[in-house]
């Protein structure tokens, strides 16, 4: 029961992350594309969306092996 409960967790932190990065990435990447922001800050869209990317995916990773997003292992039963 605790991998369920600690695998669900992983997943809502996962989406979390996703939204959390995501949407700061596109707002920017739209006001790149629309003259409001310099082209050099395509530089910071690129690093903040691939941390988003790497963290959603470690966070599913986690949500599949039921590991709790703050633990690198399985709680012991």
């Amino acid at each position: 029961m605790k991998a369920l409960i600690d695998g669900f967790l992983s997943f809502l932190a996962a989406i979390a992350t996703a939204f959390i990065c995501g949407v700061p990435a596109w707002f920017t990447f739209q006001a790149v594309q629309t003259g409001l922001a310099p082209m050099w800050v395509y530089a910071a869209v690129a690093a903040l969306a691939g941390v988003g990317l790497l963290m959603t995916y470690t966070f599913i990773e986690k949500g599949f092996r039921g590991v709790s997003p703050s633990r690198d292992r399985r709680r012991p039963s």
